[in-house]
């Protein structure tokens, strides 16, 4: 391992921070709390994302914000492709190769793309016991549907999670994630959905504009390409949709 590589990759750590906490001032978060979730798709087309170390980076940007934002200055880092895994936090002291180390030398990339379960891990993680699943409707279990139960009562005093979804391409299980973020719309989770490269992405767009909900818990947001984005232009785009999130949240006493 290099001192000097190791030492820039800090520096430029250092200097994210200082960008996250510019576009989290123009929003009127400096001094928001919250527990920040980091998730990354992988499924086998994510591969050269991974290889060009481009992961390595997105993870260092969303580190940047949990400095701001938790009082650990830590992310929860996950992972999805057909199934899904906790891989463990992310912080000042070991993000250096950290997707490397924790990711890809422990995961193989996977064929396809699951969103749902990924989702429900965190919501367990969080709020653990809150999420019920219960089964409406139909004739001897005909036409039935799945549908989600929230129990907050005791996670009242618990602050909000801001939760980064990247991915590059579509799920194949689309009405259970519709039925899941309705239920999580009860929660005080937030969903910033990352669309990486040229897919349309119509059902990220459709969980963004999702009817049946509590309070609206996600935003969507395309990005063609993750490494030609400047830090701030990234930064003042994920924060878009949080800061009324967060207001309609707090008045309906999520957290």
């Amino acid at each position: 391992m290099s001192i000097d590589l190791r030492k820039q990759a800090e520096d430029n750590l250092i200097d994210l921070k200082k960008k996250a906490t510019i576009s989290l001032t123009k929003r009127g978060l400096n001094g928001q709390v919250a527990r920040v979730a980091a998730v990354f798709d992988i499924s086998g087309s994510m591969t050269n994302l991974y290889r060009s170390g481009i992961i390595q980076k997105t993870a260092e940007r969303a580190l940047a914000l949990a400095m701001n934002f938790d009082d650990n200055g830590a992310a929860d880092v996950f992972a999805f492709g057909l199934s899904n895994h906790e891989i463990g936090e992310i912080y000042q002291a070991n993000f250096y190769q950290f997707v490397e180390r924790e990711i890809t030398s422990k995961h193989k990339l996977e064929m396809g793309t699951q969103y749902a379960g990924v989702m429900k891990q965190i919501a367990d993680f969080y709020y653990p016991g809150a999420l019920k699943l219960s089964r409406k409707g139909g004739f001897l279990g005909l036409g039935s549907r799945t549908e989600y139960e929230i129990d907050a009562s005791k996670f009242k005093n618990d602050p909000p999670v801001y939760v980064l979804f990247f991915t590059d391409g579509d799920n194949s299980d689309k009405e259970e994630t519709r039925e899941l973020i309705r239920g999580l719309s009860r929660l005080g989770i937030f969903f910033q959905f990352v669309g990486i490269g040229n897919e349309r992405f119509y059902f990220l767009d459709e969980l963004d504009n999702l009817d049946g909900r509590y309070i609206d818990n996600a935003n969507f947001l395309k990005v063609k390409n993750l490494e030609k984005i400047s830090d701030d232009d990234l930064y003042d785009s994920l924060l878009i949709e949080f800061p009324t999130w967060l207001k309609e949240a707090k008045a309906k006493q999520l957290f």
